[in-house]
């Protein structure tokens, strides 16, 4: 079976689906989950972590029941244009669904040099914009979205979003770059990772910054670990979701002193953490549901001592803005302790399923010790943990690194 064509033909839109804001990447991996569907054979019974990440997903699914807010599965007309899957569990068991098979189908493919090319290829494309958009973005924006202030501001926060995909992206290509091109991959990569942080800089796009050390920590990490590297990156990522109210709470303290010349988005970031963290004494065991966060509606206007250190305008601004923009306070808050243990564990158990580094050649072992670092740190500043647009970006370059393993593997021998 040969499913490199199948994933070569995804990341030709993969830098599509990542100009449009990211959202495109669930229903990207839903199609390529389809080719998968009928190419592939998922191995039985399933590997440990598989089976304590689906454990993972059933207890999101049932904290639904219990979420604030009444219980709906689907809204709108497909005739009509105004289809919706209004229920986050439903979202959550077809993003499980699709990874997996997107993932086995990827284990079983054939090599394939030329669908590793593409993808590599359809990579550079999309660090190329990226690297490109602060000088071009006005005059993009302006033409794709008009003048209407409410569209543009879509289209940067797009673009925004478009950086923190390049933070996933870079870990893949950059060591492709400098183990199969040498001296030229290493000068290109320094030229295309120099071009990226100053994008970075100019786009504000500080998580996607942030990723670029979290990326190269764990790649230091896997190096000077060959043997226990993964257990140790993600046996790391396990003790943080695990201990995570515990480490937030003592990041806020020991800032305090200080937390007046922070700047006010900082600040307002370590509030809305503190609030959470509160509010999880309210249901520590099962959480308070799905998206129960996103139903906190307080502003600043509820708290004087902390609104007499902003601008005004802040006053009507929610404290927790949508979700605390930290995945694993946020599993904490709507899962409970038993959704972060069985988060946790789960990691656990992948680090000791993936074979050692120094079983994996240098390209794809660094690719995937740099995926999960940059994972990592999107994972504590972006998005919300359930975001459906951004795991679909992760489960489709996970395949990538898998086939580029299965065909450099086959290149030796």
């Amino acid at each position: 079976m040969n499913y490199g064509p199948v994933l070569a033909a995804a990341f030709v839109l993969w830098p599509v689906m990542a100009v449009l804001g990211g959202q495109g990447f669930a229903p990207l991996l839903g199609l390529t989950s389809l080719a998968a569907l009928a190419l592939a054979r998922p191995r039985m019974p399933p590997a440990i972590f598989a089976l304590i990440g689906f454990a993972f997903t059933g207890w999101v699914v049932a904290s639904e029941f219990w979420a604030p807010g009444e219980l709906a599965l689907m809204s709108g007309n497909v005739l009509e244009g105004t289809f919706a899957v209004e229920s986050g569990s439903l979202a959550n068991v077809l993003l499980a669904l699709s990874s997996s098979l997107v993932v086995a189908a990827a284990l079983q493919s054939a090599p394939a040099p030329r669908a590793s090319g593409i993808i590599v290829a359809m990579l550079a494309v999309q660090t190329v914009w990226v690297i490109a958009s602060p000088y071009t973005s006005a005059v993009l924006l302006s033409a794709v979205y008009g003048e209407d202030p409410k569209r543009l501001q879509e289209g940067a926060q797009n673009i925004g979003r478009s950086a923190n995909t390049l933070a996933l992206a870079l870990p893949l290509l950059l060591p492709m770059l400098v183990f199969r091109w040498k001296t030229a991959g290493i000068v290109l990569s320094l030229l295309l990772l120099g071009g990226a942080a100053v994008a970075y800089v100019k786009l504000d796009a500080q998580s996607a910054l942030i990723a670029l050390g979290g990326t190269a920590g764990a790649i230091a990490l896997v190096a000077a670990l060959p043997r226990t590297g993964f257990r140790w990156l993600l046996g790391g990522l396990a003790g943080y979701i695990a201990a995570a109210p515990v480490l937030f709470a003592l990041l806020i303290r020991a800032l305090e002193p200080i937390a007046q010349s922070l700047p006010a988005s900082f600040r307002s970031r370590l509030w809305s953490w503190e609030v959470v963290i509160g509010r999880m004494t309210e249901a520590p065991f099962k959480g308070q549901g799905l998206h129960a966060t996103g139903e906190w509606r307080e502003t600043y206007a509820t708290r004087p001592d902390w609104l007499a250190q902003l601008p005004d305008f802040w006053k009507d601004y929610p404290i927790v803005p949508g979700h605390p923009h930290n995945m694993a306070l946020q599993i904490w808050a709507e899962t409970g302790m038993v959704g972060a243990v069985l988060a946790a564990l789960s990691l656990v158990a992948l680090g000791f399923h993936l074979p050692r580094p120094e079983e994996m050649r240098p390209e794809t072992r660094y690719a995937v010790a740099g995926l999960t670092g940059a994972t990592a740190v999107i994972f504590s500043f972006a998005y919300s943990a359930w975001n459906e647009g951004f795991w679909s970006s992760v489960a489709i370059a996970a395949a990538a690194i898998i086939l580029w393993h299965r065909t450099l593997k086959d290149a030796e021998t």
